[in-house]
């Protein structure tokens, strides 16, 4: 016990000591070896007699409480020798599995039992969506765009052996896909069968690993029970609850289904890899290309990449794979999962920091942020000229340059693929710019949110579409290419831009576009609810406390993709958490009330074919149909949309939800889309909307930002929101002659809005009694209506 404990201590402290003695002056180190000498003895002393204590306890709990015996040895070398007597057990073990842990780790450098047991819970839960198809949507696009960027970046350096050696990397992909099929296949069975075994298959961020621990508190069970402490009897049996069913296979569906994209690039890169070093190998030794030599030495290095499991085993392997499907460790990660670790609570604000940390740098090297110098990885890849910094730059990304092999060609790929993203960006913005500005490409909508939602609504514009053959299909989550289709759809919507010059409130532009799509995807995306409520905005706050609620329901992700396949339309909510809940919950969701286009009556996104819905909900690439030509021309009039209508026609009345709902519906089959034909035919207002089109086209647009020229003004403007106005006019009437009509199914409702109104007028005029007594009067018609409905 002795040695053992001093090995350790001895390796302990060549850990914290790196490189000590090159820091030492030749002059001192006599006395420095006589000062290190006489630590160590101390050291074995004080370890002879803590372990002397340690001997004497035991021998005390095999009279007193032997049940404790077994825990306490596992769990003195468990923590090192910290946890040496019983009182120290009891005050570790209880730490494990309080429910505070969920909050803040009694340990801050890992999280407790029951909160590793509950967030594996919540993991499956949240995971149990599309997460899987998102996944492989994101590496497959990868590994398509990887040879296209190679060769491009090997095109433009002139390495025209570069060129063929991507494509001999890249040959036999029928036979590599196949493969890789079954690989991932098999795989994704076998985390399936044993969670345990294959646990470095899935996510870091998904991982909750400690054996160990729950096989000495499973022995502390018997303790408790000796004891009488149901306290810590309940809470232990909670959280192997809890811990049973993150295993359980069918509730983990979603995490092994993660398994798969994984493994299929894993397999994938490789074939790609072995390609690589058997080439080098061949070419280097014969001089040429030898194809049998080939085949053989790519067999021999394919077979050393993977361990008996199948799990990955290469490190160049695992830095390449990693950087496909998202899953490498770095500053900003291993920053946040600290914080995260010593205070659970916060994985609600950022429950993925590896992935989103990962992402925003990845997506970031399609831009030419990474042709700044020394910026990161990428940079330093890119400008390595030297030895020294091809070393450096294999460094940052986990390969050593000295004891990998074939470690300069893996470079030069890595460098021309660098280079070939920044190149495959500027063909897309070249090829697709006039496709963009005949407005067919969308990017992240107006910077002000409420004109997007207007827009959303009234106008069915989708962010992050693409026009594909009259169709608007999604290409959010394409790695490389939503950043670079984002940028160019927002240029060309502010250039189109009739309210504004495309240079006008550059800066609220620029910020929402970056934003948008760089960050909505990272950490700080993560923070938005809780600032929007330090802010007095308690929606976001809502929202995020309602998506923390659904992830304690099982499988709530396929919940949520099943009740959007039930009814897609976007429902009237009005920010509260039971409404956020139960719009993503099947069955449920049918009972909120649908948003309605007030314009045609029609429920806002709802789609009549019943297939469509399934395939909608299920699709990582939504799609969505062809505007109508008066939508398309309201879009492109510059016309900002009408705000929800909240207040009557008088603007005397605030509208329920249940009153919007009936005044949307009687608005809606008056189809006042109907009288912008009408409109869109009008020379005179053609003719004024293609003069501030041009106008603000031009410099003229910012001459003078002490004069605004306010769109909203023109006669075209002005006649739109006239027939919204005369329909919701028209709306209330209707409700009113209904409510005379039909006083049981209507009446209330314009009960309920004239006392609202006396009401109104009463507390404007002092009169409070009044007030008083009209509240008094509803109430008591109220209780009424509810007696006799029984």
């Amino acid at each position: 016990m002795d040695e053992y404990a001093l090995n350790k201590y001895i390796s302990g402290w060549r850990l914290r000591n790196k490189n000590w003695f090159d820091q030492i002056p030749p002059k001192e180190l006599d006395t420095v070896i006589e000062q290190l000498t006489e630590e160590f003895v101390s050291a074995e002393n004080a370890i002879h007699a803590k372990n002397v204590r340690f001997t004497n306890t035991l021998k005390n709990l095999k009279k007193t409480k032997p049940s404790a015996m077994r825990p306490l040895v596992d769990a003195f070398a468990h923590t090192n020798g910290d946890v040496d007597t019983l009182a120290k057990l009891m005050k570790w073990s209880a730490e494990q599995i309080t429910p505070t842990g969920l909050v803040k780790s009694p340990d801050p450098k890992q999280m407790n039992l029951f909160a590793k047991a509950m967030w594996s819970v919540r993991y499956n839960n949240v995971l149990s969506g599309l997460s899987a198809v998102r996944a492989t949507v994101g590496n497959t696009s990868q590994l398509i765009i990887r040879p296209m960027t190679a060769i491009l970046g090997h095109g433009l350096t002139g390495n025209i052996d570069g060129i063929r050696r991507t494509l001999y990397y890249n040959t036999a992909l029928f036979e590599t896909n196949r493969r890789a099929l079954n690989d991932a296949f098999s795989m994704m069975k076998k985390a399936h069968q044993d969670p345990d075994l294959f646990v470095k298959s899935f996510r870091k961020d998904f991982i909750f690993q400690e054996s160990k621990t729950w096989s000495i508190m499973k022995d502390m069970e018997k303790v408790y029970l000796e004891d009488g402490n149901w306290g810590r009897l309940t809470q232990l049996r909670t959280a192997e609850m809890l811990q049973s069913m993150g295993k359980n296979k069918a509730l983990r569906y979603g995490m092994t289904g993660l398994v798969f994209p994984d493994a299929f690039a894993g397999t994938h890169l490789a074939h790609y890899l072995s390609r690589v070093r058997a080439y080098d190998d061949v070419i280097s030794e014969f001089g040429y290309f030898k194809k049998d030599a080939i085949t053989k030495a790519e067999m021999n290095h394919y077979k050393t990449m993977f361990d008996e499991n199948g799990l990955i085993k290469d490190k160049t392997l695992k830095a390449i794979t990693g950087e496909i499907s998202l899953n490498i460790d770095d500053g900003l990660s291993k920053w946040l999962n600290e914080g995260t670790t010593a205070y659970p609570i916060l994985k609600d604000f950022m429950m993925f920091p590896r992935t989103s940390s990962n992402w925003i740098k990845n997506s970031a090297s399609y831009t030419p942020i990474q042709a700044i110098p020394g910026i990161n990885k990428y940079s330093k890849t890119i400008w390595a000229k030297t030895d020294e910094d091809i070393t450096t730059a294999l460094a940052e990304h986990g390969i050593d340059f000295a004891s990998t092999p074939n470690a300069r060609v893996i470079f030069e790929n890595l460098r021309a693929e660098y280079i070939g993203r920044m190149a495959f960006s500027g063909m897309l913005v070249g090829t697709l710019y006039h496709y963009a500005m005949s407005g067919n490409i969308r990017g992240n909508g107006h910077y002000n949110a409420s004109r997007r939602t207007k827009e959303r609504d009234e106008m069915g514009y989708i962010p992050k579409t693409i026009n594909i053959a009259g169709k608007w299909v999604s290409y959010e989550g394409i790695l490389g290419v939503e950043q670079v289709l984002s940028m160019i759809g927002d240029f060309a919507y502010y250039r189109a831009d009739l309210d504004q010059a495309l240079i006008e409130d550059w800066q609220a532009k620029i910020t929402w576009s970056i934003a948008a799509t760089f960050l909505n995807e990272t950490p700080l995306q993560g923070l938005e609810p809780l600032l929007a409520g330090l802010n007095g905005d308690f929606n976001g706050w809502n929202r995020l406390i309602a998506n923390s609620a659904r992830s304690y329901l099982p499988m709530s992700g396929g919940a949520g993709v099943t009740a959007k396949a039930i009814s897609p339309s976007l429902k009237d909510i009005e920010g509260s958490v039971q409404d956020y809940i139960k719009n993503r919950l099947p069955g449920l969701n049918t009972t909120l009330v649908s948003r309605k286009d007030i314009w045609t009556g029609d429920a806002i996104n709802d789609v009549d074919n019943p297939v469509l819905k399934v395939l909608n909900a299920i699709n990582p690439f939504s799609i969505s149909g062809t505007a109508e030509p008066w939508r398309q021309w309201l879009l492109e009039s510059g016309w900002d949309g009408i705000s929800v209508i909240k207040k009557s026609y008088n603007g005397k009345y605030t509208y329920s939800i249940e009153e919007r709902e009936l005044i949307y519906d009687f608005i809606g089959e008056q189809k006042p889309y109907k009288k912008l034909i009408s409109l869109m035919k009008n020379k005179e207002y053609q003719s004024q909307i293609a003069q501030i089109k041009a106008h603000r086209k031009t410099s003229q647009g910012t001459d003078d930002l002490d004069i605004k020229l306010k769109t909203k003004l023109l006669p075209v403007y002005r006649e739109i929101t006239a027939i919204l106005r005369e329909a919701q006019r028209k709306a209330e009437i209707k409700l009113a002659i209904l409510a005379r009509e039909q006083p049981d199914k209507y009446g209330h409702i314009s009960q309920h809005i004239l006392n609202q109104i006396l009401a109104d007028s009463a507390m404007k005029a002092g009169n409070v009694n009044r007030a008083i007594e009209v509240q008094k009067i509803m109430q008591d018609k109220r209780k009424l209506l509810q007696y006799g409905n029984k």
